[in-house]
């Protein structure tokens, strides 16, 4: 069933587990997410961020998400990533997206806070969630530690949350999206003094390459949603490789099917890790 971002963040909140969100632009990455789920019996959140607009079809991508949703009772979330447009938003929404995230993070924290309410209000007045970005999570891990001018400041976090009436916060706490160069540093310390002020589901971007302590760990403090991208990527591009290095790869319908596979393992390994501390 198709639900919106409070319907599965508030209890993994709650109950110290996560939600994943994983970025889908095909019907080959939305059905890996859906299998995943089946497997595993958890929810998740198919995620398609703005840069995919030249990539697929808004609507094509949120009719299919849609009907597979609507054949399960597992709750399920149709969430705009990464938009700072705001008219992809209102297309988005208009298209039957339940969720939206608007990424201020390179503006002022004053217009960051004013464009958050603008969507805020707009999206709540139709049932759809809101997720907003303080502080700033590269998407060049250029280095091994994320400079400390990027990270979310806890006080600020709570006064963003307060301003702005969101549903979920994206925080800087260390990550960055795409392929790390060496471990990540994760600032856990900073994530429990977020945690302990804002009482709101926190978000993990860029949760390719992290250790898997670290991902508990961060779950622990306050973590209820993680974004995950990279990794699933690279592992298809990986398979994809192999199979077309075959003296026969076989049919596109095959070679398809094959990755696919590939990506719901990977997917359905990233939902249990997420589930490692839920009560079953």
């Amino acid at each position: 069933m198709l639900v919106n971002l409070d319907a599965v963040l508030n209890p993994a909140r709650k109950e110290g587990y996560a939600v994943g969100a994983f970025n889908v632009y095909s019907l080959e990455t939305a059905s890996a997410v859906y299998r995943a789920a089946l497997e595993c019996r958890a929810p998740v959140i198919f995620a398609f961020g703005e840069r995919y607009i030249d990539v697929a079809n808004i609507k094509v991508i949120a009719s299919m998400v849609r009907t597979m949703a609507r054949d399960t009772d597992i709750p399920m979330v149709l969430h705009l990533d990464h938009c700072k447009d705001l008219s992809v938003i209102y297309r988005a929404v208009a298209a039957g997206f339940t969720s939206v995230m608007f990424d201020g993070s390179h503006l002022s924290f004053e217009d960051n806070v004013a464009g958050t309410r603008r969507v805020v209000e707009f999206a709540h007045s139709v049932g759809v969630t809101v997720e907003a970005e303080l502080g700033s999570v590269p998407f060049d891990a250029a280095g091994v530690e994320v400079p400390e001018e990027y990270l979310t400041k806890s006080e600020e976090a709570a006064r963003f949350v307060q301003a702005t009436g969101i549903d979920a916060l994206a925080v800087a706490v260390g990550t960055a999206h795409g392929e790390y160069k060496g471990k990540p540093k994760i600032y856990h310390e900073r994530l429990a003094q977020i945690a302990s002020l804002v009482p709101l589901p926190l978000v993990l971007h860029g949760g390719s390459g992290i250790p898997d302590e670290d991902v508990i760990k961060a779950i622990g403090a306050g973590i209820a949603k993680i974004n995950v991208n990279t990794q699933i990527s690279s592992a298809a591009v990986k398979s994809l490789r192999e199979i077309m290095g075959r003296q026969k790869p076989g049919a596109l319908a095959d070679v398809m099917k094959e990755v696919e596979d590939v990506m719901t393992s990977e997917v359905t390994g990233f939902i249990r890790l997420f589930l490692r501390n839920k009560t079953m």
